[in-house]
């Protein structure tokens, strides 16, 4: 196996430095080598955005929501994480990504999010990486039941440091299956320990390429102290659970195939020993902890459509069972098919997705526009479903359209090409909002030449504009497309569309009519018939507040000869307010 040629020090080498050097020269060489192959610039994609959306703020919430989306498996573990014992706060279940992440913050799906895609990944490479993976995922979990039972408030950053404390094994049979060959030939014919096998034939430890990796991917500090954690070093509370979990794993699913049911027992108590001095845990709490990861484990690989063999899981449930000393271990029912327990029926899921839509409505629930956007974004996302979808708004002038914000695989460039002028020559999304109503084409009719255009330039075979019209006006419009010719979307998608542009319409309203402004005082004496008209001069010298309560009046219902006649306003003047206001509002959402 040919390996490139280490780049010369500045200076020689020698005794203990160029020892130390070593090591670390040859991790970089493999890791170089990684960088390199076909598809891991894609997975260093996706786990740096995942890393780098730091805070809870709007953009980032909405690129975590993005990643979230693109993995089926990764979607239901943010769900399902938010519907645990530990975080849920409501009866009602939630079905919502969007809602799951404001309830766990972006902190929290981050590191489940990295955890996930990691196990997505490399389960997909072959049998020994799914097995691998399948150990990985249960150190994960083991930690993270570990740190529940504790009390620790944020369990999803040591399932995160399980995931990755055999990253560097993980990596090595992956990229380099040979070497990674010869290593376990050592461990199981020769009986070397791993560490030693794993120095002979590479020239590093395993805990070595997986460091060097996650700094790579900027993963956070407890991640690289979780590598080298063990019962008699470690500093931290994450460090101990994931150094206990990590044994846990070993001790119970990593045995040779002759060893003794008692030997598994005492290795067990053994585990247990070291670690009670810092986490008191007895024999019935760790079953606890090795059921409920077990099913955690199972409940993964269906939800994400890998096909579990039952006899593989009966074994890891035999092994825990000897480890434990029991016959059986209080778990939920299986189902070894994938899809089993992989979701909701469509119809299903867009009632779940309206009804959370719906209960953000109103501003009390403390939801601010955006974030009823992006519950619109996702519903229409997963519930139609659309590859793409954009919330657009109208610019402060109302002479432009463009994108606010947006899910789905590739929405970034669209995003960027989203800026129509307001005419009927500004491309099909104007010219259909224009005509304030929803359009889905080809389903309403053939495309004509502008619109094929625009399908061709976007790389899209079908597309849909639903206006947002509060009182009477235009101030955006939600839009969704596809790739595919087929399937085109039956009437229960675009009705729940159209139910999604409703509820954004009635949220916009809630928020503008709440908290109302005072009633104005009379404004002239009036006469029988109404009040006289008020002159140039004495509209300009009205109160702000003054104007804002008409308007008020104007968006609540009363018509503009009403307000006119009861105010002395002319009506030209207060539809120029009313627009202003609508533009004023459409600018805060939209951020300018």
């Amino acid at each position: 196996m040919s390996t490139s040629t280490p780049p010369a020090p500045t200076a020689p080498l020698t005794g203990r430095d160029a020892q130390a050097d070593a090591p670390v020269s040859a991790v970089r060489q493999r890791l170089a080598r990684i960088l390199q192959g076909r598809d891991f610039p894609a997975l260093s994609q996706q786990i740096a955005e995942t890393i780098t959306a730091l805070e809870d703020d709007a953009s980032s919430m909405q690129r975590l929501t993005n990643v979230v989306l693109r993995e089926y498996s990764l979607t239901l573990s943010v769900v399902r994480t938010a519907n645990s014992a530990h975080y849920r706060r409501a009866d009602r279940q939630i079905q919502s990504v969007t809602r799951a992440m404001m309830l766990l913050g972006a902190r929290t799906v981050r590191q489940l999010a990295s955890s996930i895609l990691l196990f997505e990944n490399y389960r997909k490479h072959s049998a020994g990486l799914k097995e691998l993976m399948l150990l990985s995922l249960l150190t994960a979990n083991h930690a993270r039941e570990v740190a529940v039972k504790l009390g620790l408030t944020d369990p999803e950053e040591v399932h995160l440091c399980g995931m990755c404390r055999n990253l560097g094994e993980v990596l090595i049979a992956c990229h380099f299956p040979v070497d990674y060959a010869r290593i376990r030939t050592l461990v199981n014919d020769r009986h070397h320990h791993e560490a030693s096998a794993a120095l002979a034939v590479l020239g590093f430890r395993y805990e070595d390429m997986g460091e060097e990796m996650c700094r790579h991917w900027g993963m956070p500090d407890s991640v690289l102290q979780g590598m080298r954690a063990r019962a008699t070093r470690v500093t931290t509370q994450a460090s101990a659970i994931t150094a206990f979990a990590h044994e846990l794993t070993t001790v119970i699913y990593r045995r040779d195939a002759g060893a003794g049911a008692s030997d598994a027992r005492k290795d067990l108590d053994l585990v247990i020993s070291r670690y009670a001095p810092r986490f008191r845990l007895n024999r019935k709490q760790v079953g606890e902890v090795i059921a409920l990861a077990l099913d955690e484990t199972h409940e993964l690989f269906v939800t994400a459509g890998v096909r579990v063999d039952e006899l593989r899981m009966q074994q890891l449930s035999t092994a825990a069972c000897s480890a434990l000393g029991v016959t059986t271990l209080a778990h939920a029912e299986w189902d070894a098919e994938p899809g089993g327990a992989s979701g909701m029926a469509t119809a299903a899921l867009r009632d779940r997705l309206r009804l959370e839509l719906e209960s953000k409505v109103d501003p009390a629930s403390g939801c601010d526009l955006g974030q009823v956007l992006l519950l619109a974004l996702e519903g229409a996302l997963r519930g139609a479903p659309f590859d793409r979808v954009v919330a657009c708004v109208l610019s402060p002038d109302r002479s432009r359209l463009r994108a606010r914000s947006g899910l789905g695989v590739g929405v970034e460039s669209l995003l960027a090409q989203f800026d129509f002028p307001m005419t009927p020559q500004g491309g099909p999304v104007p010219a259909a909002l224009l005509h304030e109503r929803s359009l889905y084409l080809p389903v309403a009719r053939p495309m004509n030449a502008m619109e094929q255009r625009l399908a061709s330039k976007l790389g899209i075979t079908q597309f849909g504009v639903f206006p947002i019209i509060v009182d009477g006006q235009v101030v955006g419009c939600l839009y969704g497309d596809r790739v595919a010719h087929e399937p085109l979307p039956d009437g229960g998608a675009l009705a729940h569309l159209e139910a999604l542009t409703l509820l954004v319409v009635q949220a916009i309203s809630a928020r503008r009519n709440a908290p109302l402004l005072p009633a104005p005082a009379p404004l002239v004496a009036t006469r029988p018939g109404g009040v006289a008209e008020l002159t140039e001069r004495q509209v300009a010298l009205l109160e702000p507040e003054t104007r804002g309560a008409l308007v008020l009046r104007l968006i609540k219902g009363e018509t503009l000869v009403a307000v006119a006649g009861s105010s002395g306003v002319p009506a030209e003047r207060l539809d120029a307010w009313r627009s202003e206001f609508l533009a004023g509002a459409m600018a805060r959402l939209a951020g300018t």
